[in-house]
């Protein structure tokens, strides 16, 4: 065809009203969105949203997939690197998730920048104006010298158990929140670390390594049950969603919050330690950061807008939460022999009506936000009544 006929075709008459007959009245789609199967978490897609669900890496069994690949695309065994299999639980569309902290590696990173400079200006700022003279010397020694360096081990051991999750996942946008979430893990452990080598700069007396830490996590009765729960996590778990909800839908939401919260944020100030209060108050923003997120994929997104296999994925998640409460609540009960350690009791703050109310907080905020959306059906008094006989 010579050019001359190919633009008579274009302006010819004839053929535009063909061409007009043909339109429909009302536009097949009037969803103005560039990616079909995105689901708008808000008013549009964000720019990293766009750009993660144009190019997804996935198979053709996961609807609105590119099956574009990876450069693993078998593991030992046969296991695809994307499977529908790799998890128990099923979605109709996996590119529904969105973070509600709407984080990716941009904001990630800048959220992190600020909150190291704000972390170095407060800490000097700490030694200098006098504040680490206040502190008492048995809680800096025995405490923070042993059992805060025990939850490095906690947190990093968190941060590990993320590693499979973020292979399995079945979207990039769900990977991209698991590996923020597991980092915050990593640089809660390494924030405790850091106050911990201050103070070794700062006092003669205490010892920064993390040998009495290292022995206290694997020997001492008190973190024994976290341990052995934490150890199964990283490594006896398969099922990406499994691993999930038991670190962040439950193990981490009532010890986590329990050990960060309830004792070392809430007793630091008791015992003239006005840096720890600080350094925890990051990690309970990532927890926060963290449990938001999971509730929007495993409730809102696996559940409650699921409107095909929410019931499903409902019986599995009441499944997880019966096998991993029990371990929830033996590492909580053990947990609760440190008050016997403190270098200070006070009553109305450590004694045992003051530590029975802090479960109660911890377990009530539990229940509220995945017990109750999920239907399961828990005894409350039963697991505080329990928990307390550690005390």
């Amino acid at each position: 065809m010579s050019s001359n006929s190919f633009v008579r075709g274009m302006v010819d008459p004839y053929r535009q009203t063909i061409i007009q007959a043909a339109i429909p009245e009302q536009p097949l789609e009037s969803k103005r969105d560039h990616i079909p199967f995105a689901k708008r978490g808000w008013r549009r897609l964000t720019e990293y949203e766009a750009v993660m669900l144009h190019a997804q890496n996935s198979v053709d069994s996961v609807p609105g997939s590119q099956e574009v690949g990876e450069s693993v695309q078998k593991w030992p065994g046969g296991r695809p690197n994307y499977s529908i299999e790799s998890t128990a639980v099923i979605a109709g569309n996996w590119f529904y998730f969105r973070d509600p902290a709407k984080r990716w590696f941009m904001p990630y990173v800048k959220q992190k920048t600020e909150e190291g400079q704000t972390a170095e200006r407060t800490m000097k700022s700490w030694a200098e104006s006098g504040d680490a003279g206040m502190m008492n010397a048995d809680w800096r020694n025995q405490i923070l010298g042993t059992h805060y360096g025990a939850l490095v081990y906690n947190e990093y051991g968190l941060f590990s158990a993320h590693s499979t999750t973020v292979y399995s996942a079945l979207s990039d946008l769900l990977k991209t929140w698991i590996s923020e979430a597991g980092f915050d893990k990593n640089d809660a452990g390494q924030m405790i670390q850091m106050e911990r080598i201050l103070l070794g700069k700062l006092f003669a007396d205490f010892d920064p390594s993390l040998a009495a830490a290292k022995q206290a996590w694997m020997q001492d009765p008190i973190w024994q049950p976290a341990r052995e729960f934490v150890q199964h996590i990283w490594m006896g778990v398969y099922d990406w969603v499994e691993q999930l909800w038991a670190i962040h839908g439950i193990y981490d939401h009532i010890f986590g919050q329990f050990v960060r919260r309830e004792f070392f944020q809430r007793l630091a100030g008791l015992h003239g330690d006005t840096l720890t209060p600080f350094i925890q108050s990051q990690a309970l923003t990532y927890h926060q950061q963290a449990s938001d997120a999971l509730q929007a994929f495993c409730v809102k997104m696996l559940i409650d807008e699921e409107p095909v296999y929410g019931a499903h994925n409902r019986r599995y998640l009441r499944a997880w939460t019966k096998r991993y409460l029990p371990g929830t609540q033996a590492a909580l009960k053990a947990f609760l022999a440190i008050y016997k350690t403190l270098p200070l009791q006070v009553e109305g703050i450590t004694c045992k009506a003051s530590v029975e109310a802090a479960v109660r907080r911890i377990v009530n905020d539990w229940a509220r936000r995945f017990a109750e959306p999920i239907d399961y059906r828990f005894d409350a008094e039963a697991f505080i009544a329990d928990v307390m006989q550690g005390y």
